[in-house]
Order: C-alpha cells, then sequence, then structure tokens
C-alpha cells in the first residue's frame, strides 16, 4: 500500500470528524429531548432550526469524505498515477480519452462498478474485470471517434468503482476525468465536479511541459476559482532516456533545472494562498508508472526516487489539517450558535416564570409593536435585495452585449490560440477536407467557450463586489434589529437576562453574534472561502452563468457554421490563385471569412441572449434572498412562539418554578459540555 503514514493520518483525521459529529448529535438530541419535556413544563423554546443544524451539521460530518478530482490532458498518466495512488491496478492505464469514462473511485467492502446512464435506465451493477472489457475499445477506434467527435458510449454518464483499499476506506473519493482535449460538452461535464470537491490533482507531462490545451484549461476553468490545486508532473524519469548520454549526470541536472524553470513560470501564479507562495507544496515530479510497479512487485516498497511519498504527505497535510480544520470550524461554529440560542432563550424564560398568566399576556401585547418592527426590518432588507438584483441583472445583460459585439474587433487575435495547423494540402486533398472542416469547426468552438469562460469570469467578480456592497448594507439593518430585539427583552424582563447562575444585564449577552448571522449568509465561495453554505452557493452560481456560456456557445456556433461551408472556403481559396497556395494565405483567408460570418452573427446574438443573462443573474440573488429571509423569519417565529408557548402552559399547568429552572440549567449544561467535547475534538 502507499505510504501507510498517510493512511493511518487520514484515518485520524476521519476519526475526528467522527468523533465532532457524534458530540454534535449529542447536542440535538439533548434540545429534542428537553423540547419534548417542555410540553409539560414551561412550554417549548423554539429550538426546531437549531436541532436541525446541529443534525444536519453532524451528517455531513459523518457522512464527509475527502474528494480528489484528477484533471489532465490524453496520454499524460491520469490513469497510471491513480493506480499508483492506491497501490494496485484499479483502472486500465493505456485508454484513449475517447473510450474513458468519468469514473468515480470510493471505499466499498466489495470490487463492483456501477454504470451509470443519461437517460432514464436502471444503473448496470457490473464487476471490474467486465467493466474494463465493455468500455474499453481498440486504440485505432478510439482515433477514428475521436477525429469525427464522437464518443464510444454517448448514452453513458459516468462509473463509480467501488473498491476495498486502505486508502479509500478514510474516506478518500477519486474522480478520474476524460482528457481536457475531449469534447467541450465533456469539459463542462468535468467543470460541474468543481465546486464539490476538495482538491483538483492536475496532472501534466514532463516530456510536454505546459502544452497550449493545458495552458488554455488552467487560464479559462482554474484561474481565481477559489480551488486548491496540486500539479503533478509526471514522467520524470524519462527525462535521463531522452539525453544522448543518459549517464551524463551534469547534462540530466541541466534538463532537470530548465523543466523545473518552465513550469514554475506557467504554474506559480496558481500556487499562491492567501498571498503567499505554495509552489513548493504544490507541485510534484513524479514517476507514476514506476511507483506502481515497485508496489505491484514489492507491495511494502517505500516508493523512494518516484516522487509519491513527499506528493502525499503534502496532501494529507492539506485534507488532515487545513480542509478538516475548515471543516471542523464550521461545525464548532454550529455548535457555538445552537448554545448561544439556547443560553438567550434560558435566559429569558427563567425571569418570566415569575409573571402569572396576566401579566405574560399583557408583556406578550406590549411587544407586538416590536415583532411588527423585526418583520418591517426584514421587508426593507429584503426590497435592497431586489433593487439590487434588477440593477445587477441589467447592468450585466448590457455588459454581456457590450462584450459579445466586441468579439468582432478582437477576433483574429483571439483565435490563434484555438485555431488548427492549417494544411493547404490536406484541404485540397477530397478524402480529408472534411475532416478538415471538422477540425477548424472544433477550434472555433473552443475559440468561443474560451471568449465566454473570460466573460463568465468577469461577470462573477462584478457580481462578488456587487454582494460585498450588499453585506455591507446589511451591517446597518443588523444593527437596528439587535436594538429592537434589546427593546423587546428590556419590555419582557427588564435587566433580570438569566444566564448560567447569574442575573446580569441584557447589554452583557452575547446576542449580536446570533442575529449577526442572519445577516451574513452571502456566500464567501465568492472570496474563495470555504463553507457549507459557499459550496451551495458557487454550485447556483456556476450553474447559472456556465448556462449562459453553453447556450451561447451553441448558438454561435450553429449561425456561423449554416452560412459557413466547404464550399464558402473553396471559393474563397480558388480565388487566392494557384501561385499564391501557402499556409500563411490560406490561413488568412480562412480567418477573414469565417469573420464576416461570425460578426454577422453578433447584433443577434447579443439581443437574444441578454434575457438569458438577466434570468441568470436574478437567479443567484433571488438564492440569497430566500437563505436570509428563511433565516429572519425563523428568528421571528422562534421568539414569539416561546412567549406563547409558556403562556398556554401557565393558562394549563401549575409550573414548578424550581424544579423548571434546575431542567432549564441541567440542558445548559449538558450543552456546555457537548461543546467542550467539540473544543477537545478539534484540538486533537
Amino acid at each position: 500500500m502507499t505510504a501507510d503514514f498517510s493512511v493511518a493520518e487520514l484515518a485520524q483525521a476521519t476519526q475526528a470528524r467522527t468523533q465532532m459529529a457524534i458530540a454534535l448529535q449529542q447536542m440535538a438530541q439533548a434540545l429534542e429531548s428537553a423540547e419534548a419535556a417542555g410540553e409539560t413544563a414551561s412550554g417549548k423554546l423554539g429550538f426546531e432550526r437549531d436541532i436541525q443544524a446541529l443534525t444536519t451539521a453532524s451528517q455531513q460530518l459523518e457522512q464527509g469524505v475527502f474528494r480528489l478530482l484528477v484533471l489532465g490532458d490524453m496520454k499524460r498518466g491520469k490513469s497510471t498515477f491513480i493506480n499508483a495512488l492506491l497501490g494496485e491496478k484499479v483502472l486500465p492505464s493505456d485508454v484513449n480519452p475517447c473510450t474513458a469514462l468519468l469514473t468515480v473511485l470510493k471505499y466499498g467492502p466489495q470490487k463492483r462498478v456501477t454504470v451509470h446512464f443519461t437517460d432514464d435506465r436502471t444503473p448496470e451493477v457490473m464487476d471490474v474485470a467486465t467493466f474494463q472489457e465493455t468500455y474499453t475499445i481498440p486504440a485505432d477506434e478510439a482515433k477514428r471517434l475521436e477525429d469525427k467527435q464522437e464518443t464510444a458510449f454517448p448514452g453513458v454518464s459516468h462509473a463509480v468503482v467501488e473498491y476495498p483499499l486502505p486508502l479509500l476506506e478514510t474516506g478518500i473519493e477519486i474522480i478520474d476525468t476524460p482528457g481536457l482535449n475531449d469534447t467541450e460538452t465533456r469539459d463542462r461535464t468535468v467543470l460541474e465536479y468543481l465546486y464539490t470537491c476538495h482538491a483538483v490533482l492536475f496532472v501534466m507531462s514532463a516530456a510536454q511541459p505546459c502544452t497550449l490545451d493545458e495552458r488554455r484549461y488552467l487560464q479559462n476553468y482554474l484561474k481565481d476559482r477559489g480551488l486548491s490545486l496540486f500539479f503533478l508532473i509526471n514522467g520524470w524519469d524519462r527525462i535521463r532516456s531522452g539525453l544522448v548520454d543518459p549517464d551524463d549526470a551534469e547534462a540530466l541536472q541541466a534538463a532537470e533545472a530548465k523543466l523545473h524553470q518552465m513550469f514554475q513560470i506557467h504554474l506559480a501564479e496558481y500556487c499562491r494562498v492567501d498571498g503567499q507562495d505554495r509552489y513548493d507544496d504544490r507541485v510534484f515530479a513524479i514517476s507514476a508508472l514506476e511507483a506502481l510497479r515497485q508496489q505491484v512487485n514489492h507491495p511494502e516498497a517505500d516508493l523512494s526516487g518516484t516522487g509519491m511519498p513527499q506528493f502525499l504527505s503534502q496532501l494529507t497535510q492539506f485534507l488532515g489539517t487545513e480542509r478538516l480544520g475548515a471543516e471542523l470550524h464550521w461545525a464548532e461554529r454550529t455548535a457555538q450558535r445552537a448554545y448561544t440560542q439556547v443560553s438567550e432563550a434560558i435566559g429569558r424564560r427563567v425571569p418570566l416564570l415569575d409573571n402569572d398568566a396576566s401579566e405574560l399576556r399583557a408583556k406578550i401585547e406590549a411587544v407586538q409593536q416590536e415583532f411588527d418592527q423585526l418583520a418591517a426590518i426584514r421587508d426593507q432588507y429584503q426590497d435592497l435585495i431586489r433593487q439590487t438584483s434588477d440593477r445587477e441583472a441589467q447592468e450585466t445583460a448590457a455588459e454581456f452585449k457590450a462584450y459579445i459585439l466586441n468579439l468582432e474587433t478582437t477576433f483574429e487575435t483571439d483565435f490563434v490560440a484555438s485555431q488548427p495547423d492549417l494544411s493547404l494540402l490536406e484541404f485540397l486533398d477530397q478524402k480529408n477536407r472534411s475532416l478538415f472542416f471538422a477540425s477548424f469547426k472544433r477550434a472555433f468552438e473552443r475559440y468561443i467557450n474560451d471568449r465566454l469562460a473570460a466573460w463568465e469570469f468577469m461577470a462573477k467578480q462584478k457580481i462578488a463586489r456587487t454582494f460585498e456592497e450588499l453585506n455591507e448594507s446589511a451591517d446597518a439593518y443588523r444593527v437596528n434589529y439587535e436594538q429592537v430585539v434589546d427593546a423587546m427583552n428590556q419590555k419582557l424582563v427588564g435587566d433580570r437576562i438569566a444566564t448560567g447562575q447569574k442575573f446580569q444585564s441584557a447589554k452583557a449577552t452575547p446576542w449580536a453574534d446570533v442575529i449577526q448571522d442572519l445577516f451574513l449568509s452571502i456566500p464567501d465561495a465568492l472570496n474563495g472561502a470555504a463553507s457549507q453554505f459557499s459550496l451551495f452557493w458557487q454550485r447556483v452560481f456556476q450553474s447559472a452563468l456556465a448556462y449562459v456560456a453553453i447556450v451561447v456557445a451553441l448558438r454561435i456556433v450553429g449561425l456561423v457554421f449554416s452560412g459557413l461551408t466547404l464550399n464558402v472556403f473553396t471559393v474563397a481559396i480558388g480565388s487566392v490563385g494557384l501561385i499564391a497556395l501557402q499556409a500563411e494565405i490560406v490561413r488568412q483567408t480562412f480567418l477573414d471569412t469565417t469573420k464576416r460570418e461570425f460578426a454577422k452573427t453578433l447584433p443577434q446574438l447579443a439581443e437574444e441572449q441578454s434575457p438569458t443573462v438577466v434570468q441568470a443573474v436574478k437567479r443567484c440573488f433571488e438564492t440569497y434572498e430566500a437563505q436570509v429571509t428563511e433565516h429572519i423569519n425563523d428568528d421571528i417565529a422562534a421568539r414569539r412562539s416561546e412567549l406563547v408557548n409558556l403562556l398556554n402552559q401557565k393558562e394549563s399547568y401549575e409550573i414548578h418554578r424550581e424544579t423548571e429552572i434546575a431542567r432549564l440549567r441541567d440542558l445548559e449544561d449538558r450543552l456546555a459540555a457537548g461543546l467542550d467535547r467539540i473544543a477537545a475534538t478539534k484540538n486533537l
């Protein structure tokens, strides 16, 4: 097995998750028991939302996995790397990307594969050998399919491979993806997984350092997306075999230094974390095939000289400390928030036990004004969100129009990075002409996707700034909300807020932290932070704008190539004259012809798709509005119900004051003990 120390450390991280999950669930159960007991005592305190939050946090930790997404161009050794990572040949490692499926590897007590389809067919379960035999085709057939831009299994979505391996048992899930130069549709499928993964493992080749496709992918899809990137430079051991004299140590050192420098030039900007240069912790020279060979022949091999131990050490550090630390911090914050809510509610309930039913009814009537004010603050903030949404949607649509119309101006410069190598002889050969045209069309599709990815990124940054401004505005509403709550508590219990065994001023209670959370649902993921809500938000936002990009790309390609036929190109080339039939002239003629057809589509496209942009932006704000409004409504409802429940109990039962105070204090103590256990687990 690969590097037992990594498995042990990840197992310890999994244990910490489990222990914290148990502590959170115990806190939730304590609240459930207290609410049930309250029905025959002083009444429920309205802890439904806290119970749900604690239960959800517990379940997410208990079911949590470390999800690793493996990216890389064709023939980079992704499958070999994964096999080396697992310590066993699980995936076939010599498969063309046209036949490879997006594959999720996870732990299972038995080896089996479940193939999922894109239609309503029931997933198909099979053994690993059958999977490899069924979904692998000869290399020449794979090449033919790739040239025709077809896939071997168009009706298949992905496969889930379950394997009883120690590394997977620690909670690791590995997603093996098709190549970067596969179809753009497949690329989009891969992008859907990006924002649910903990780390991206980008496999590159020492023999083909930082190709145009790789740089394009990094720039368009991974840069400044808040993703944790690791780069694996595979085939490092092959540098020696490429030398004239493989035994020339000085030449080998010079060749390796040159490669290191080249990779650092292109990858350094992707290895900055919180402003710090983490290049040495994120880029690794490895020899995956050698690592796999060592493990197959000697399962206890230490893998020295393959680069795998160094990579695994850093990956373990990252998953077990940085990412797990963020998860545990979020869980601890959830527990602290619940404890504060409970402490606040108990602090109000204890003094109110001294009031009889008529006194309590009068106090409830007296604070109706404050309840109305809380609802008004909610409505005012909701109006602000909607006004911001309308303004941002219109501005983004206008900028989209301008961006699309400007594509004509920058077409020749931008298209250079995407166009194929144009071969006149290939074009003149009737048998190759359709293949040439398909290649050119695919290059145009890449260009369009590149330009729309750039627009998507700019739009995202702009909306992120708008949310930051909205967050700053929310602070004023939060302060008003706090002031109203303070006034309400003053009417209800005066200065007799009971916390712990003391009575103290309401101003000393930590309500501000609780209320602040109501107005801080704005997604931190827009700024690269990790939180449970931010992951949800990132998917909403990415889905909205990515959908626009896909629709626009398909529309542009359809419009342009409905007029851009082989005959148009043939006439254009024919007008050049036989004596001038040279690659550069052919290239320029193709560009000019494409540009003319392209320019015709832009005004229509900009007008047609602007409403789609408006709706995409509005969906982002609607999601945020729903989250914030739900939080505030729940808070108002909980404050009202705890008073109404107490009144109903006082009108129906004789409440034994001392017994009830003891019950409530016991609940507070149990939650405090849970917080102590969580803090101890976090500090392990």
